[in-house]
């Protein structure tokens, strides 16, 4: 299962849409926040792969500000991240603690529009950066119950 992670594209969804055109194989498209309406409109770009989103700091209300759901055998927890201290933690220990709280093996966050990737033993913790100002975005593949992430830039393609 290949799935794309993107966060904090701020109303540039040309950037996300031309990403997914160009990734063969996308199985789900993940969307951290800052704007959640950005994830409404690849949904309707891309009818025919799943979309799963959550607000942001920016985003107005109606969407929720977390997800917990299962993809590819494997349980993700996907937030914005501002309520969980990723700008003042370096070890993201609020996040993580929280996502293994809930018994989920991935934790997907945003709001730093730095890229990040670190597998802490039992959890992988992801946030793909900023589509929109730095131009990542990341990648997860589900493989055998095994989770591999990676971040990816995204400025050849756009």
């Amino acid at each position: 299962m290949r799935i794309l992670v993107f966060s904090d594209s701020h109303k540039d969804t040309s950037a996300c849409a031309k990403v997914v055109r160009n990734i063969v194989g996308t199985d789900m498209i993940i969307h951290a926040g800052d704007h959640a309406s950005d994830a409404k409109e690849l949904e309707k770009l891309f009818p025919e792969i799943p979309v799963r989103f959550v607000s942001g700091n920016c985003d107005l209300g109606g969407i929720p500000s977390e997800l917990v759901f299962e993809a590819g055998g494997r349980s993700f927890f996907l937030t914005h991240g501002h309520n969980y201290r990723v700008k003042y933690e370096s070890d993201y220990y609020t996040l993580i603690s929280h996502t293994r709280s809930l018994k989920c093996n991935c934790a997907i966050f945003g709001h730093t529009h730095v890229p990040y990737n670190r597998n802490f033993g039992d959890i992988v913790a992801i946030n793909p950066g900023s589509i929109k100002y730095g131009r990542t975005y990341g990648v997860i593949e589900i493989e055998n119950g095994f989770v591999k992430s990676a971040i990816c830039d995204a400025s050849y393609i756009i």
